[in-house]
């Protein structure tokens, strides 16, 4: 019998993954179509693709030193490393680096550091040194890619006109909703393959689920029927003291094994279709969490969260534990954590997006956690704006041509789907993910009081009253940084 699943990719970093790749528009779930049927009529071929590379420039920079630092870990790429010849991702970015090479005339040089801090210090010392030493960086969104921009130190990357930041190999939702009056110092995109490690996501045991006779969890996803009610029933009552000491804590079975951190709690609130900001198209910046709308949704979230004890982020190998050894229906944290620690894993699980509100919300969000080591941005003195520019955008787009497909296709998906649905969705967590100006900035401490709210359970308004000339006061800030 033949059966075809489809699958639509639309891939919206295609923010922060497409790290990010988020758009903020309404779009349906995609559409699975499941033809068991042998002998269906012959598919309509597809129109030819055109590489998007041949709408590049042809230019000859003379040999210039293009010269990228960022953090670099050898379990997660972010530059080829010649010691690893051979390894999948490390060849396409190095075939990538020597394509753009050729192509412009240039000597793509790469400074690889273990932390955010090396990045951050490094990078401050050249700018405010007058040291033209970095043309690119690579680091986290939140800590290192804000205090480089409100430090003055990053360059506004509307101002590189070759660069195409509202594309899919970009981040079209970063574009969209970080930008200030048309400025724009930080974004994402396929030239760090560390977005695809990024979204905050689900697994869930498919044994123990099934055991608790929860057998339609995929179908409910792609029905788009994963809502917060759904999930909190399943959750709800599932704890259980394994070793009879009469306490719940990490030796024992949790409905719902998660940390308690903020990145956690932006991934319930944003995946019910909730924003943390809203930027208009005349620049400005709104923060709509005092709606009743948004209040409703903290306090659903918050008990959602409160169904099994949290642990600190330092912590989550007691939640990664929980979950590999069968002592957790689901395990909630960015996509790095599922691949890095899972993939051996004896029991089959199947990763899902957080669940919507309700059936109505048009579609899944999944939560770019912001200090994954996926922001891309540019040192504010730059010597060359134009080779920057051009040698970026061809990074990238060769990137989103050759190298995706080699880490998305067999790495992403390959080395922890384990069946043909489980890939498909996985494409609908890549393809609906999200960031805002305020989950990177937090106006006012407005998004932490969000977070709060939800993981400990006090009262948000009281909250946000004590803030709310503060987030006021920092609107004005960002907005006069970005005119």
């Amino acid at each position: 019998m033949l059966k075809k699943i489809l699958a639509c990719v639309l891939f919206l970093g295609t923010a922060l993954l497409h790290v990010c790749g988020c758009s903020g528009s309404e779009v349906s779930a995609p559409e699975v179509t499941v033809d068991t049927a042998a002998g269906t009529a012959a598919e309509t071929e597809a129109p030819a693709e055109t590489d998007i590379t041949d709408e590049l420039p042809d230019k000859d920079f003379g040999g210039a030193v293009y010269t990228m630092t960022g953090v670099d870990y050898t379990t997660r790429r972010n530059f080829a490393n010649e010691d690893e010849s051979g390894e999948i991702v490390n060849d396409a970015l190095a075939a990538r680096d020597l394509a753009v090479s050729e192509r412009y005339n240039v000597s793509i040089k790469t400074i690889a550091e273990d932390s955010a801090d090396k990045i951050n210090s490094n990078v401050k010392k050249a700018v405010q040194a007058g040291d033209h030493a970095y043309d690119f960086v690579i680091s986290s969104i939140s800590g290192s890619m804000i205090s480089l921009m409100t430090g003055n130190l990053l360059y506004d990357l509307s101002g590189l006109e070759a660069l195409s930041l509202d594309k899919p190999w970009w981040s079209p939702g970063m574009y969209e909703n970080t930008r200030l009056n048309g400025t724009q110092y930080i974004t994402t995109g396929d030239i760090s393959p560390m977005k695809y490690y990024a979204p905050y996501c689900l697994a869930y045991n498919r044994k123990l689920c099934e055991d608790y006779g929860y057998k339609d969890i995929d179908k409910s996803v792609l029905d788009g029927k994963w809502t917060i009610d759904a999930f909190d029933k399943m959750i709800t009552d599932s704890n259980s003291d394994l070793n009879g000491d009469g306490i719940i804590d990490g030796s024992d079975f949790f409905g719902y094994a998660h940390v308690n951190t903020e990145i956690t709690a932006f991934s319930h609130y944003v995946g019910a279709g909730q924003k943390l900001s809203v930027t208009s198209s005349d620049g400005n910046v709104e923060i709509p969490i005092n709606t009743p709308a948004s209040v409703s949704v903290i306090e659903k979230c918050g008990a959602l969260i409160s169904r099994s004890p949290g642990y600190p982020a330092s912590d989550d190998k007691i939640t990664i534990s929980m979950f590999k050894e069968d002592r957790a229906l689901f395990f909630g944290n960015s996509y790095s954590n599922i691949i890095a620690n899972f993939r051996d894993m004896e029991s089959d699980f199947t990763v899902i997006p957080t669940p919507k509100l309700d059936e109505a919300q048009p579609r899944y969000y999944s939560y770019i956690n912001t200090w994954a080591l996926s922001g891309t941005a540019v040192p504010a003195n730059i010597a060359d704006p134009e080779m920057v520019g051009t040698v970026t955008e061809a990074l990238c787009r060769y990137s989103y041509r050759d190298v995706r497909p080699d880490l998305y296709e067999t790495v992403i998906k390959v080395k922890v789907a384990r069946g043909d649905i489980d890939a498909v969705l996985l494409d609908i967590v890549f393809d609906n993910t999200y960031v805002d100006f305020n989950g990177i900035f937090n106006l006012g401490g407005s998004a932490s009081a969000v977070a709060n709210a939800i993981l400990t359970g006090s009262d948000f308004m009281s909250a946000y009253a004590k803030i709310e000339n503060k987030i006021r006061g920092d609107i004005e800030k960002y907005l006069s940084f970005g005119g």
